[in-house]
C-alpha cells in the first residue's frame, strides 16, 4: 500500500500540523502549492506536478481556500473567495480522474474541506443529514462540495465540514486573546447565537484519519461535540486568562466594523459531529473550558 499523501495548499497552520503528524506515522507527505515551495518538512512542488503526485497516491488531502475572516466581503473578496476554493479543486479531481484513466489500480480517496457553515443560520441542532442553509457562506460550501464529488466516479470523496479552529496564531481564539487579557474582550453580538468550534489539535487528528483509516466517506462535521453559545465561548477565555468579561458588542457595531463579515460570528451554527462520534473517533478536548484552558497554558510555557 502506497505511504503517499499529497497535500493541497498544505503551507498554513493546519496543514503544517498535519503534515508533520503524517510525516511522524513514517508517510511520504507531497505539499502541493502555487510556489511549489516545502512546507513542514514535506517535498513541495507546483501544481504542474499535480498529476504526477496524485499518481499512486494513497489520499489527496484538499486544504486550499483563501482566509473567510482575513478581509471585509467585497464583492470582489466574495469572488476571491470562491475561486481560491473552486479552482484547486477543479485541478485535484481532473488529476485523479486522469490517474484512474491512466490504469491506476486504486486512485487516491479524496479529502476535501468545507464549513460548518453549508447549515446557514440556525439554532437547530444540524447532523450530516440536515440540509443546506441560505446564507453566503452556505452557498460556498455547498460549491466546494460539489466540486469535490465529481471525483466520485473513480475514488471515494470524504468531505469534512470544519468548525472554526480554536488554536492562538489566528482564528476566533487567536483573535480574542489579546483583547481579553487588555480587558477588552466582550460578547459579540447577543451572545446567544451558538458558535460551533474545535481545537485544533482535533481538527488535526480528524483530517489525519479521514486521509490514512482507509474507512471513512461521505461527509463529517468537524466540530467539537459540545454546544455553546458565543456569550459561553468569551467567558471561557475570560476565566482562562482569569480576565473579567464586561463589555458587549451589539449587533450593529459589529455590522458597522465588519460589513457582511459580520455574518461569520453574528450567524448561529449549532453542529453536532454525528458521524465522526459514530466512526469511533475520541476528541482529545470535547469541552470549551478545558480546550481553551489547554491553549492558553501552553502560550505560557
Amino acid at each position: 500500500m502506497s505511504r503517499r499523501i499529497v497535500l493541497v495548499g498544505g503551507s498554513g497552520m493546519l496543514g503544517s500540523r498535519v503534515s508533520a503528524h503524517l510525516q511522524k506515522m513514517g508517510y511520504e507527505v507531497v505539499n502541493v502549492s502555487r510556489s511549489g515551495k516545502s512546507a513542514a518538512g514535506a517535498r513541495g512542488v507546483g501544481y504542474e506536478h499535480l498529476g504526477t503526485a496524485v499518481d499512486g497516491a494513497l489520499a489527496v488531502v484538499n486544504l486550499a481556500g483563501a482566509n473567510i475572516g482575513e478581509k471585509r466581503w467585497t464583492n470582489a473578496r466574495r469572488r476571491e473567495l470562491t475561486r481560491s476554493r473552486l479552482e484547486p479543486t477543479r485541478a485535484v479531481v481532473q488529476a485523479i480522474l486522469d490517474s484512474a484513466v491512466r490504469g491506476n489500480l486504486t486512485p487516491p480517496v479524496l479529502v476535501n474541506l468545507s464549513g460548518i457553515s453549508y447549515y446557514g443560520n440556525t439554532t437547530t441542532p444540524s447532523n450530516e443529514g440536515m440540509g443546506q442553509g441560505k446564507t453566503f457562506l452556505a452557498q460556498l460550501s455547498a460549491w466546494w462540495e460539489a466540486e469535490a464529488r465529481k471525483a466520485e466516479d473513480a475514488t471515494t470523496v470524504v468531505i469534512l465540514r470544519m468548525a472554526p479552529v480554536l488554536e492562538l496564531s489566528g482564528g476566533p481564539l487567536g483573535k480574542l486573546l489579546p483583547l481579553v487579557r487588555s480587558f477588552l474582550g466582550g460578547v459579540l453580538g447577543s451572545g446567544n447565537q451558538y458558535m460551533p468550534w474545535i481545537h485544533v489539535d482535533d481538527a488535526m487528528q480528524a483530517i489525519v484519519w479521514a486521509a490514512t483509516s482507509g474507512s471513512a466517506y461521505g461527509v463529517y462535521n468537524v466540530t467539537a461535540p459540545e454546544m455553546i453559545t458565543m456569550r459561553e465561548f468569551v467567558h471561557a477565555v475570560g476565566q482562562a486568562t482569569h480576565r473579567p468579561i464586561w463589555l458587549r458588542v451589539p449587533q450593529p457595531l459589529l455590522y458597522l466594523a465588519l460589513g457582511t463579515m459580520a455574518d461569520t460570528v453574528d450567524d448561529s451554527t449549532a453542529a453536532y459531529p454525528m458521524r465522526l462520534l459514530g466512526s469511533g473517533f475520541s476528541f482529545a478536548h470535547p469541552a470549551i473550558g478545558e480546550a481553551v484552558r489547554h491553549l492558553v497554558s501552553a502560550q505560557k510555557l
